[in-house]
């Protein structure tokens, strides 16, 4: 669990029916929030008056929430529509009874970590971008020598892409009668591994 120091405690109950409410949703949306979120906490804030980081242009301040889940789930959808909603970064721990998983989005996409992962955060820094890059890392296990994270991050989504398109391929020859059709199926599987390989040795 994340312990920052006592200047970056809020500690606030935030109710969730702010979010299902006050902000157009779907009804399987709302419905998510009310069966899934048992509650949301906004736990810290990492900001130039509370670690005496300065702020840049694209980060002002850092928010740690903590989710706390009434099953075991996927968030991705509720955490799209918190992050919509409030302008900050924020990094999002995933409380199901003893178990925890970390969260944040980047982009357009959101990065989780496994549950239980033990993950060690470098909330330090010259700036909060660099703080939030650290978190980045920390959730994605990018390691520091790699200074593009955007680059690393696509490079991550292809290789999932790449090996979702093996393991469809590799289905659907298994149910393939025709010869000739399995012999063209398992040359694309072979380049797709042969391009997995080739991602895999850029890292």
């Amino acid at each position: 669990m994340i312990e920052l120091p006592k200047e970056c405690i809020v500690d606030k109950f935030i109710p969730k029916k702010i979010f299902y409410e006050k902000v157009s949703l779907s009804s399987n949306l709302k419905q998510e929030f009310v069966d899934k979120i048992d509650k949301i906490y906004w736990k810290y804030k990492i900001s130039e008056d509370t670690l005496n980081i300065s702020k840049t242009e694209n980060v002002e301040e850092i928010e740690i929430f903590e989710l706390t889940l009434k099953e075991k789930v996927n968030c991705q959808n509720i955490i799209k529509v918190i992050t919509k909603n409030i302008p900050y970064i924020i990094l999002f721990e995933i409380c199901y009874k003893d178990e925890v998983q970390y969260a944040i989005k980047h982009n357009d996409d959101i990065y989780f970590t496994n549950w239980n992962e033990k993950i060690e955060f470098n909330f330090n820094g010259i700036d909060l971008n660099a703080v939030y890059e650290n978190i980045i890392r920390s959730v994605t296990n990018i390691s520091e020598q790699n200074n593009n994270i955007d680059e690393e991050l696509e490079k991550g989504k292809k290789l999932k892409e790449v090996q979702k398109e093996i393991e469809r391929l590799e289905n659907k020859m298994k149910s393939e009668k025709q010869f000739n059709k399995k012999v063209e199926l398992n040359k694309n599987i072979l380049e797709l591994k042969k391009q997995k390989e080739e991602l895999s040795n850029n890292e």
